[in-house]
């Protein structure tokens, strides 16, 4: 069993990996999208943000976090950013968006 058990180590840090170079390639590729001066209603960069939001899970997942505790560290993260009157908040009002949006998805 020992020769599975390194294989699944082996495989894991494999795809932990690739998840790192896939946030680094689409984060790159968003940076490459806005300089060139897209819109920013363009359905790639809606796709590129997405992937960074999925790929972000997923290497979550495998360094040891349940989906549920990520959203749980994210509306923490929000509510302190809201409290600390963070410029986002305090201009746009983005994080009261924000907050409200993700307890609708509950």
């Amino acid at each position: 069993m020992k020769i599975d058990r390194d294989l699944d180590v082996t495989k894991n840090i494999k795809i932990i990996e690739w998840l790192k170079t896939e946030i680094l390639s689409s984060v790159s590729a968003l940076y490459e999208i806005m300089l060139k001066g897209a819109s920013y209603t363009d359905e790639t960069i809606q796709d590129i943000l997405a992937n960074i939001i999925m790929v972000t899970y997923l290497l979550g997942k495998r360094l040891g976090f349940s989906f549920t505790n990520i959203d749980k560290k994210i509306k923490e993260k929000i509510v302190r950013a809201i409290n600390d009157d963070h410029k986002v908040e305090k201009w746009y009002g983005d994080l009261s968006e924000l907050k409200d949006y993700v307890k609708l998805r509950e």
